[in-house]
């Protein structure tokens, strides 16, 4: 598995009160989060960029999707469900689709939002960079 790209389960302690699952920064975020946002009633494809320099966790809070990486060389697929993560580093090209209909997904960011400039949206561009 590509080092810019990392699956995990996060831990769900259960008791007669419900479910916590905690997110453990300095275990499951190779950086100090910026950001912090979420995904809900998604309809069709999310994702579908690379970014220049922001590293991304994802995490399925319910419901499932499909969550596709590509670091520059393979494309991995992993099919997320509550509780799972996944890591991003910068120049990875990363896209979610699949959505249930009660699927939450919550991502955390190493940076503010940067704006276009920020990104890359063209896969061709991408492969050319990340190749380098």
């Amino acid at each position: 598995m590509s080092m810019k790209i990392k699956y995990f389960s996060l831990q769900t302690f259960t008791d007669e009160r419900g479910d916590l699952t905690p997110i453990e920064f300095s275990e499951h975020l190779p950086f100090k989060p910026e950001r912090i946002y979420f995904l809900s009633n998604v309809t069709g494809v999310r994702g579908g960029h690379a970014h220049k320099q922001e590293q991304e966790v994802f995490v399925c809070i319910s419901g499932s999707f499909t969550a596709m990486a590509h670091d520059g060389s393979a494309w991995q697929t992993f099919e997320m469900k509550k509780s799972d993560g996944l890591y991003t580093s910068a120049l990875v090209w990363h896209e979610f689709k699949n959505f249930s209909a009660d699927a939450i997904m919550l991502a955390i960011s190493s940076t503010p939002y940067q704006g276009k400039e920020g990104y890359i949206m063209d896969f061709d561009e991408f492969r050319k960079i990340a190749s380098t």
